[in-house]
């Protein structure tokens, strides 16, 4: 009995790993800084996005712009595309065909990720500009990584 309760005691003492486990903290910034792996990823799929866009010939307006939000695994697969922002079906049609047509490279060594969440918007403006930016939504609990590319021609 003695050795039962000096047990029960120890045990008492000693957290219990799966109790003592915490949630990471949401308001933590990835820059190319501090992740310079999964930035330098980022940038090579902006790229890709990029060229395939301005080889592809949209008929367009300036102002116009559509973005999907989707899914990269880690092998490199896009899965559950849907539309977030929208113009008209001809040119939401484009833009989802040049997301699918750009396949994504595996995550690189040092990415210890499953998936990631993306958001690409593709757009026309008076300026061109390639903006990359990592926030967290709330819809998926998770972090969201955006991909704005906005072309001048």
């Amino acid at each position: 009995m003695k050795r039962f309760i000096i047990l029960i005691l120890v045990l008492l003492m000693f957290p219990l790993i799966s109790n003592a486990e915490e949630i990471p903290p949401r308001g933590t910034l990835m820059t190319k800084e501090t992740n310079p792996i999964y930035w330098s990823y980022f940038e090579d799929y902006a790229a890709l996005l990029k060229k395939a866009f301005e080889a592809k010939k949209i008929r367009h307006r300036r102002g116009w712009g559509a973005a999907y939000d989707f899914t990269i695994t880690n092998i490199g697969e896009i899965k559950d595309i849907e539309g977030s922002v929208f113009q008209n079906d001809y040119y939401d049609e484009a833009v989802k065909e040049i997301i699918l047509s750009v396949k994504p490279k595996p995550f690189y060594k040092g990415m210890d990720a499953e998936d990631l969440l993306f958001t690409v918007y593709l757009g026309y403006q008076r300026y061109e500009e390639v903006d990359i930016q990592v926030g967290f939504s709330l819809i998926n609990n998770r972090k969201i990584v955006g991909i704005d590319i906005d072309l001048n021609k």
